[in-house]
């Protein structure tokens, strides 16, 4: 399609596809370097998320020992513990949680019974553990992982001894903030776009935005899942961030960074997944590519149009006007000429064109001359030749008859070789008829004067038969099987009988003359609208550069001049009788294995009979 286009769609095309590649090298490019400034600024922000997380952990951690001490501090409150009074220590634990905001405080006195809890938990081994250690006189903060019916809840504590005044363990008390989602969302200051996570036992038990999560697939945010290896990572106590961006749902990027809670003197069993939604630069990126589209779109079309008008200007019209009188010239004009208008290329084919159309007017001119002159003498060739063959014809017959009745006797006796002499004088005689009848035949076809006596009902059995009956003397010295298969009940055609005829004397003698030995097959039948006669010898065959020599008139092939018989028309007029019925002849052939020649002969005919 694209090859038959004009030379302005080519070039807009081209041009078109020049800009595309640019466009996709700048996108690529923009792409490149978007993704590396977005690798830049989501690693700051990670690094900077994880600072303030890590410094708040510590800040929480530090407040609560601070409030633990507070409380302890107070005479009122280990007086309290002291008498194991609980509705007292109730009192001021109540009174002071109301400014401290604690999740749970739990207070036992010296022998570890609970004076005071104010969250009831069902798992309470790790919170005994931790007021046993604070018994101990070891104040310490530290993570509780408790089993609340089907959840798992994790906690930041802080733990310390209730001293008198002579230094002697009153009890202890144990305070937690539960890391829950608004604890969470506390650590990066309500931000929308930094999302935690709470881990243990690689799984997400708390979510800061858990309208954004999925809690059965343990995704925080836009399809972002633990990485378990790195959570693991982080419980060595480093927190981990991930390298390279993380694309969540249609595209956004991500960065991710896992932060282990760290406690005194335990491992961290819990790390808090980070993730930064970098949606803004993700926009930026995209307007930004959209805005460079567009800008090359724009400027595309501003760049098309400009080619386009230039294009016309200098190249186009000049090649239209160059066509069109190429066209004038084609049809005859010859004095037609293209107006140069540049120096450039373009002028320059003009100016050639122009030399170029006065060399085809005189060219033409001369030729003109010479095929006048060849036509007349043409015709006066076919009109020598028709005359010429005519007057041969009268005498040679009256010799052929002649001949025929001396030796018939009809003019006096004549002996056995005066009998062989004159048959042989009168079949000399009737092959030079034949091909003086071949001449005015081939000269009637070159001056197209060749008229066809038409008739309708004409049985091609007969006629093949006929013609194999005259020419089965041309076998007769020869190992030569002639084979006739003829279709029962062919429809009757309208042509020339006589002409028919000839067609398959002429393809049977040839292929007598090249067949010594074998067999020759006519058959003749009907095949759609048609009527086929197939002849089919076991010969020598044709050589492929034969192929197209064989129809030409006079012409003959190696072995046709070899075997010094025939003057080269037969197969010429052959076809050109077929082609004057509306058929066709045509042949198939394998050097040394024979030829089958077929002539299609048709049903219905357009042909009109002579009157």
């Amino acid at each position: 399609m694209l090859k038959n286009a004009s030379l302005v769609v080519k070039l807009n095309i081209l041009v078109l596809l020049v800009l595309a590649l640019l466009l996709v090298g700048v996108i690529f490019l923009l792409i490149q370097n978007t993704q590396n400034l977005t690798q830049e600024i989501g690693g700051e922000r990670i690094v900077e998320e994880v600072s303030i997380i890590r410094n708040r952990l510590e800040e929480l951690k530090r407040e609560m020992l601070v409030d633990t001490n507070f409380i302890v501090s107070s005479v009122s409150f280990y007086q309290a513990v002291g008498r194991r009074d609980a509705d007292d220590t109730a009192t001021i634990i109540n009174t002071a949680n109301t400014y401290l905001g604690l999740d749970d405080i739990t207070v036992v006195d010296g022998d570890g019974n609970r004076l005071v809890d104010t969250y009831q938990d069902v798992d309470t081994m790790q919170e005994d553990a931790l007021l046993q250690q604070a018994l101990g006189r070891v104040t310490k903060s530290s993570l509780l992982i408790e089993q609340n019916a089907d959840r798992i809840e994790i906690s930041l504590a802080a733990s310390a001894p209730i001293f008198n005044t002579s230094g002697n363990v009153l009890g202890a008390v144990q305070m937690s903030r539960h890391i829950n989602s608004a604890f969470l969302q506390s650590l990066v200051f309500q931000q929308q776009a930094t999302y935690l996570g709470l881990t243990h036992d690689n799984a997400i038990v708390v979510y800061s935005h858990p309208e954004a999560a999925d809690l059965e697939q343990n995704i925080l945010v836009n399809n972002i899942t633990l990485n378990a290896e790195a959570v693991a990572a982080a419980r060595q106590g480093e927190a981990i961030i991930q390298e390279k961006l993380i694309l969540g749902e249609g595209g956004v990027p991500h960065m991710v960074a896992y932060v282990p809670i760290m406690t005194d003197g335990s491992d961290p069993n819990a790390v808090i997944m980070i993730v930064v939604e970098l949606d803004e630069i993700f926009s930026f990126q995209n307007r930004t590519l959209l805005n460079t589209i567009l800008i090359f779109f724009a400027l595309t079309l501003v760049t098309m149009a400009i080619m386009y008008v230039n294009l016309y200007r200098t190249v186009i019209r000049p090649l239209t006007e160059l066509k069109t009188s190429s066209q004038t010239i084609t049809n005859g004009q010859y004095d037609k000429r293209v107006p140069v208008m540049t120096r450039d290329e373009v002028g320059q084919l003009a100016q050639s064109f122009n030399e170029m159309a006065i060399a085809v007017q005189q060219r033409e001119v001369s030729l003109r001359a010479a095929r006048e002159q060849a036509e007349r003498a043409d015709k006066v060739k076919s009109m020598f030749l028709a005359s010429v063959s005519h007057e041969l014809r009268t005498p040679l017959n009256a010799i052929i008859n002649l001949t025929k009745f001396v030796g018939l006797g009809m003019y006096g006796a004549v002996n056995n070789e005066q009998v062989d002499i004159l048959q042989k004088v009168e079949s000399r005689s009737k092959h030079l008829l034949n091909l003086i009848n071949d001449v005015l035949d081939i000269s009637k076809i070159e001056s197209d004067s060749l008229e066809l006596f038409v008739e309708d009902g004409i049985n091609l059995a007969e006629i093949a038969q006929s013609a194999v009956e005259t020419t089965q003397s041309l076998v007769i010295n020869k190992s030569v099987e002639i084979q006739c298969e003829i279709e029962e009940h062919l429809p009757l055609l309208t042509g020339d009988g006589q002409r028919i005829q000839q067609i398959i004397i002429n393809l049977l003698s040839n292929a007598y003359k090249f067949t010594d030995e074998g067999v020759i097959n006519l058959r003749v039948y009907c095949q759609q609208d048609e009527v086929i006669i197939r002849i089919q010898d076991s010969g020598i065959g044709i050589e492929e550069e034969d192929r197209e020599l064989i129809f030409e008139a006079f012409r003959q092939t190696k072995e046709g001049l070899r075997k010094g018989e025939g003057t080269g028309l037969g197969l010429p007029i052959s076809r050109r009788l077929a082609q004057a019925h509306g058929g066709r002849l045509w042949f198939e052939s394998t050097p040394g294995a024979g030829a089958v020649f077929y002539v299609a002969l048709p049903l219905k005919t357009r042909l009109v009979v002579t009157l």
